[in-house]
């Protein structure tokens, strides 16, 4: 008797969970990039973000606030205490405004003297493709995923309704379709 279709020797090795006959010995080494998230990416966005709101280059107002400051707040002083007629009405008023300026001439001090160190300018991260090989490892290392129609990309986070191809041979042999992540390229199995 014979039998009712073809059997293709892929589909029997696929079900005995044997290496494929071209496959010698130990797996290569695979040299794996740092392949970050899109939340690592916006979070360090956030840093850049901040890192340039603070490095404005210091205060271009304050050196002259300060110097400007000292001289105005130095002469309504001399003008203040010193008897001559007739600034005495003055006084009082020229002393309040000569140490409120002396007050803005002190911040203005400060601010010019001010050199925060915020550091070097954080580096922008971007999405890293994931190899072929990388792939496979991941999908080999990668426990039983339940098949769903939108689901989230294992590799940079991106829910999506990810393509959806057949399993090839070299993948887990419980796959039942493979996604693919069109931001980074990532694959993975699902049952």
């Amino acid at each position: 008797m014979t039998s009712v279709g073809p059997t293709s020797p892929d589909k029997v090795r696929r079900a005995s969970h044997e290496p494929p006959p071209n496959a010698v010995g130990p797996p290569a080494k695979i040299d794996s990039p740092d392949h970050p998230t899109l939340l690592e990416i916006a979070a360090r966005e956030k840093k850049i973000e901040t890192w340039d709101a603070l490095n404005v280059g210091g205060y271009p107002w304050a050196k002259p606030g300060a110097i400007v400051g000292f001289l105005v707040s130095a002469v309504m002083m001399v003008i203040a205490l010193t008897p001559i007629p007739p600034n005495w009405p003055w006084d009082i008023p020229l002393v309040i405004l000569s140490v409120f300026t002396s007050v803005a001439t002190v911040v203005c001090g400060l601010l010019w003297f001010d050199n925060p160190d915020i550091g070097a300018r954080p580096e922008s991260l971007e999405i890293v493709p994931f190899s072929r090989a990388e792939n496979l490892r991941l999908m080999q290392e990668q426990a039983v995923e339940p098949f769903q129609a939108a689901c989230t990309c294992p590799g940079c986070g991106h829910a999506s309704t990810h393509r959806i191809r057949e399993p090839a041979d070299n993948e887990p042999h419980w796959a039942a379709a493979t996604r693919h992540c069109a931001v980074c390229k990532r694959e993975w199995a699902q049952a």
